[in-house]
């Protein structure tokens, strides 16, 4: 079983790594906010995924905090190109090519 890396407020969010309650796997993250000490903590617009749940698919707001990554704010999806459109909806970059010809 995989277990989630113990991500930490100085963490940077990287692909693969796991979310979340249900432990997702990040596809795609860009950076929103940078961790500024003694006001915020970093954060990202993720699109994660995990096979086996309802909604495979979700977009989430992750924050790296001093207990680790939390993800908040979540729209699920079925399909990927819905996930991917909503993504870029709330900020996040499709850097792929094909990725974002598909999310069109």
């Amino acid at each position: 079983m995989i277990k989630p890396n113990p991500l930490r407020e100085y963490d940077e969010l990287q692909l693969g790594d796991l979310v979340g309650d249900t432990e997702r796997m990040v596809l795609m993250r860009t950076k929103v906010s940078e961790r500024v000490v003694g006001d915020c903590y970093a954060s990202w617009v993720v699109v994660a995924v995990k096979i086996a749940e309802y909604h495979p698919y979700v977009v989430w707001t992750v924050v790296a905090t001093s207990k680790g990554f939390f993800a908040e704010r979540g729209d699920y999806f079925f399909e990927l190109a819905d996930a991917l459109k909503r993504y870029e909806e709330r900020g996040g970059i499709v850097t792929h090519p094909s990725v974002a010809g598909g999310a069109k």
